[in-house]
């Protein structure tokens, strides 16, 4: 009989099977790993991922690998190696997220790009005049917004108006800030002392790896819970220890779009140039036997219409976060696959990596939560489809409800007084959608559902302002 027991142990999927209060049952051989990749204010996905892994699953990872928005979340829970801990960081974690309310909160312009995207309407004017002028008034090729016409604009519009305070901010505002943005005070208080300590963290056993890219050298490195770098086999590499907040700060450096960060004797930006999910490390150097990948996009580029006036934002993040993450994305997704990792990942894309609202981050988190619930359950593909048309129907009552309750630019969004009463007629229009969700949720056992679910369909989604009208149902 014990030759049985070791043998049922040391089957690679019955590893982590779990016995009474949903905690895994582990023996020394078992190292439990987490990776968490970057997505930006899609985290909001990974955030309910692991609110299922903890809770459910009742995972309590010693090893913790993370990219970008990943790098955050990881950063943080790992500065506890017990289960409770750990936990209490996740809600800590999920309070920031659900607490964010706009794009500011993330992504915080410099004044040289706010001013840029202000004057945008005014330049497409120039280049639409200067096009005619050389081709006769063939508006019909006339050029479309692109990096260089853009500074072909500038360029003129200094030579007629040199003295313009907003052009020369413009203009020298690539140069002297590196970035169109700076971090939003959601990562100031993702810092907080209460939230996250650097010494709470280089004396926790949980082994972190945070990933980062030189552009000097052009390497992958990771820095660990006391600021040490290693390359990307995990050796250690010569140099003293950085600060780890500049090393998580670093990690979210995506390459114009926020500066590069100052470690040692290099710059640095997103880990996710090289590796937007660090599971090979996890796997290959740290001695990870049970694995959880998080990720927090959809694999896949969904087409857009033209970008032919998108400023210089959308087009930096459309290529390099967007289509570039994509491509390496998918050969780290199926290194995971090869070696047996648990990866969870949205098929639907509630929202884009910039997007805040609190009612899609709310969506997003639930989604987590149920697509963490069909992954480790081995949930059937109509299953899945049915999880992901309760997400697709949820947005479409954001959506139903933003367009029927929405104070208008005249109207104030958060004045305590809220959206007015509507017609019967566009309240019917929510309530129509409500009842679709109802029924689909009625599909699914309790248990197969976060304890608000019922919320979902008897009341308002999250929003920037504030509803005073009577529950849909």
């Amino acid at each position: 009989m014990n030759e049985l027991a070791q043998w049922l142990r040391d089957v690679p999927f019955l590893r982590g099977r779990t016995s009474g209060g949903g905690r895994p049952r582990r023996d020394s051989r078992d190292v439990v790993g987490l990776v968490l990749s970057g997505g930006g204010a899609r985290s909001s996905f990974q955030v309910g991922a692991l609110r299922y892994l903890y809770d459910e699953v009742g995972i309590t990872p010693s090893v913790m690998t993370g990219t970008s928005a990943g790098s955050i979340l990881a950063s943080v829970l790992a500065q506890r190696g017990d289960h409770e801990g750990q936990r209490a960081a996740l809600a800590e974690l999920e309070r920031i997220w659900l607490g964010m309310t706009d794009s500011s909160d993330m992504f915080t312009p410099y004044p040289w790009f706010a001013r840029l995207r202000a004057h945008m309407p005014t330049w497409r004017k120039v280049l639409t005049l200067r096009a005619r002028n050389g081709r006769h008034g063939d508006e019909e090729h006339a050029p479309g917004w692109s990096p260089s016409t853009v500074w072909e604009a500038l360029g003129t519009l200094v030579q007629a108006v040199g003295t313009s305070t907003d052009l020369q901010t413009i203009v020298r505002g690539p140069t002297e800030e590196r970035a169109a943005f700076t971090p939003g005070p959601i990562v100031d208080r993702l810092l907080e002392p209460h939230v996250f300590d650097p010494a709470r963290l280089a004396s926790s056993p949980v082994t972190l790896r945070i990933a980062v890219v030189g552009l000097e050298s052009g390497d992958l490195r990771y820095v660990t819970n006391t600021g040490a770098f290693r390359d990307r086999e995990d050796r250690p590499l010569p140099g003293p220890e950085v600060d780890v907040v500049e090393a998580i700060r670093a990690s979210c450096a995506i390459p114009g779009v926020f500066p590069p960060v100052p470690l040692g004797s290099e710059l640095y930006v997103d880990g996710g140039v090289r590796e937007n999910l660090p599971v090979q490390v996890a796997i290959d150097h740290l001695g990870v036997t049970r694995c959880y990948a998080v990720i927090a996009s959809p694999s896949g580029v969904p087409p857009r219409e033209s970008f032919a006036d998108a400023d210089m934002f959308d087009i930096i993040m459309r290529s390099a976060s967007g289509i570039m993450s994509d491509e390496l994305l998918r050969d780290e997704v199926a290194f995971a696959h090869r070696h047996g990792v648990t990866v969870i990942a949205p098929t639907v894309d509630v929202h884009d990596l910039a997007t805040i609202d609190p009612g899609l981050i709310s969506i997003a988190v639930d989604y987590g939560w149920l697509r963490a619930h069909d992954v480790v359950t081995g949930a059937s593909p109509q299953r899945r489809a049915l999880t992901d048309e309760i997400i697709r129907t949820r947005r479409r009552a954001w959506e139903a409800e933003e367009a029927v309750y929405a104070p208008t630019p005249l109207e104030p969004a958060t004045t305590g007084i809220g959206a007015a009463v509507q017609p019967a007629a566009d309240r019917d229009r929510v309530v129509a959608v409500k009842n679709e969700l109802r029924e689909l949720l009625g599909q699914l056992p309790a248990g197969e559902l976060p304890g608000h679910a019922e919320s979902w369909w008897r009341g308002w989604e999250r929003h920037a302002f504030t509803i005073d009208d009577a529950p849909p149902l």
